[in-house]
């Protein structure tokens, strides 16, 4: 799918308000999560999630690698639209059980069934943001580590099915905000997205749900 090949490297730099939550005793000296459960607690009682991303996606078949970069927004508990600015606008929407997607040439319904590898990295989205942990363990064998840089959180498929498209996702970050995530199929080609200001207590009005998640305009229009 043209949303999941385009791809941008650099930084990540996180919104300072992000990292800070209440101590807890789940949570490490640097007010971190110090275990998983503490991380999707964190992440469940986010309001809203905003972020600027940079994606670079490295294929083994191309000398250089693919780049993109644009706007995350997630609205819990399953809403999710990701703009693409550059190369070229895209914006891609999932809203319940509504996907559909829009670029130069028009919009379109999609259908991720037909592609598992661009399902996961949409319901990676969905189940870490909405801090669902029981559907986390479902899909994946977590392994979390932290310390006092911040924590990372490797997931490996459980289905041998799904083995067979994905070998892994690393997602990395500080507090509750999400500064890395990393795909690597099966055949090596790697995706790897970074995150900067990022907004996990984003509080949308009505106006800007209606333009975040309105339907694609036809093609040709």
């Amino acid at each position: 799918m043209l949303w999941l090949a385009l791809a941008a490297s650099g930084e990540p730099r996180v919104d300072p308000q992000v990292s800070r939550s209440e101590p807890q005793a789940s949570e490490d000296h640097q007010g971190g999560p110090a275990t998983l459960e503490a991380l999707m607690r964190g992440m469940a009682g986010a309001s809203g999630v905003e972020a600027r991303f940079r994606e670079e996606k490295r294929l083994a078949l191309l000398s250089e690698p693919i780049e993109s970069r644009g706007t995350l927004y997630f609205v819990p508990p399953n809403r999710l639209c990701r703009e693409t600015s550059e190369p070229s606008a895209s914006r891609l929407v999932i809203d319940g059980e509504r996907v559909s997607f829009r670029d130069a040439a028009g919009g379109q319904a999609v259908d991720l069934s037909a592609n598992p590898i661009a399902r996961e990295y949409v319901a990676n989205f969905i189940v870490l943001f909405g801090g669902d942990l029981d559907a986390l363990r479902k899909r994946y064998e977590p392994r979390f580590r932290a310390d006092a840089n911040g924590w990372t959180l490797e997931l490996v498929p459980r289905a041998a099915r799904l083995r067979e498209f994905i070998a892994r996702v690393t997602l990395a970050g500080r507090g509750r905000a999400l500064e890395r995530m990393e795909l690597v199929e099966a055949g090596g080609d790697r995706t790897t997205t970074w995150f900067e200001a990022v907004r996990s207590d984003r509080v949308f009005s009505d106006a800007e749900l209606a333009r975040i998640f309105s339907e694609p305009a036809p093609p040709g229009r």
